[in-house]
């Protein structure tokens, strides 16, 4: 309340919080979530030998998991605050769509731990797939919040490639893991041809 003015602020303004805190929080949550994700690479002491070389094998692996979730844990990051760009202020709806983001990505560590170990049955995959593709459809929403928000005429993001891909390859690990963990390539043509799409669709309905 303002005693001065005689203003009290609305409900929904004083929901609102400004994008630096909310940007501060989720550098600082992608940042332990890649920091956890080296901490599960490890090597027992004492081993020798045969042991010693089967070890090294499942480190390979663990580097390979670790690299794939550092490399989505970063394009979560420059979406997220591709996202919020324009943004000066952040409503209720949206702290709490960003806030199930942040507790996917921070999550994102036990699914790659876990892809590491099982990948070969249809757990590992269809964890992993399951927490990616809900973190990527979240940040979808977010980004159809903020384009249909009070006074805003933008077109909408374009079609959430990336969500579908992950979330159908759940399904795919039920039949075949390793299929499934291919299917992840799509992913990246998909969103390419889907960024195109939307940008040619938003040209088109320009006056």
């Amino acid at each position: 309340m303002d005693m001065g003015h005689g203003h009290v602020a609305a409900p929904s303004e004083r929901m609102r919080l400004p994008k630096h805190r909310i940007l501060a929080l989720t550098d600082g949550v992608v940042a332990i979530a890649m920091t956890l994700l080296v901490l599960d690479i490890d090597v027992p002491d004492g081993l020798r030998g045969q042991a010693l070389e089967n070890a090294l094998d499942d480190v390979q692996s663990q580097v390979g998991t670790f690299l794939l979730s550092a490399v989505v844990i970063a394009l979560f990051w420059r979406a997220h605050h591709s996202v919020l760009r324009d943004e000066e202020w952040i409503d209720g709806s949206l702290f709490w769509c960003n806030v199930a983001f942040l507790a996917l990505v921070s999550l994102i560590p036990f699914p790659t731990r876990v892809l590491a170990e099982y990948g070969h049955r249809p757990l590992g995959p269809a964890l992993y797939g399951a927490v990616i593709g809900t973190a990527a459809l979240v940040l979808y929403v977010m980004a159809v919040r903020i384009a249909r928000g009070p006074g805003r005429r933008r077109a909408l993001p374009s079609f959430p490639a990336q969500a579908c891909v992950f979330l159908l390859s759940v399904v795919i690990a039920q039949f075949s893991p390793s299929a499934a963990v291919y299917s992840w390539i799509a992913a990246v043509p998909l969103s390419v041809l889907a960024h195109r799409l939307a940008s040619r669709t938003s040209r088109a309905s320009r006056p």
